[in-house]
């Protein structure tokens, strides 16, 4: 448990200095958990462990949006007497807090764009964002199970719609219940 505990750490990090690592830096220590190697940690947790360090790597090598023009968009919606974020803006602004290591800030944003979206599949979508954040946050599944089953009905209701967006939320889904359901 020692080991988990060290190498999940620094991914549940908020600081900025976790987010300023070397990427060489968060890689080793995940390696340890999932390189397969008998370690002592049972397969349910080398899934979780290689989920969580797979969406990490996912955002944290994603290009995202300056720290100035995430303050501007911010101020921007502050100051939008609407209070409806466009989705592409949520996404944008989310895809930066996990960039960052701001899982907290990340889920509140997927969270606030799912009662933005217009379709089930959005719904889905943004859910399934909500859940990568609260995996990495703070690795809790009774907090997750909820997500991915909100997320499955609203892919379920949208059955008919297997369009690009469907299948690529259908895809994030299917991955996060096969990592985290391994036994």
């Amino acid at each position: 448990m020692l080991v988990l505990l060290a190498v999940c750490l620094p991914l549940g990090s908020t600081s900025s200095s976790a987010a300023a690592q070397p990427r060489d830096a968060v890689r080793h220590p995940i390696s340890v958990v999932t390189d397969g190697g008998d370690n002592g940690l049972s397969s349910a947790v080398r899934a979780q462990a290689a989920l969580k360090a797979r969406i990490a790597l996912k955002y944290r090598e994603m290009a995202v949006i300056s720290d100035d023009q995430y303050r501007i968009t911010q101020t921007a919606i502050r100051d939008n007497h609407a209070h409806q974020t466009p989705l592409h803006t949520s996404e944008m602004l989310f895809s930066k807090c996990m960039h960052d290591g701001r899982y907290s800030e990340a889920s509140i944003i997927a969270s606030l764009a799912v009662l933005d979206s217009n379709t089930p599949v959005e719904r889905a979508h943004f859910t399934l964002l909500q859940a990568e954040a609260c995996l990495l946050r703070q690795d809790d599944l009774h907090a997750i199970w909820p997500l991915l089953q909100q997320a499955s009905n609203d892919l379920a209701s949208a059955a008919g719609t297997h369009d690009d967006s469907w299948q690529q939320a259908k895809a994030m889904l299917d991955e996060m219940q096969d990592a985290l359901l391994t036994n």
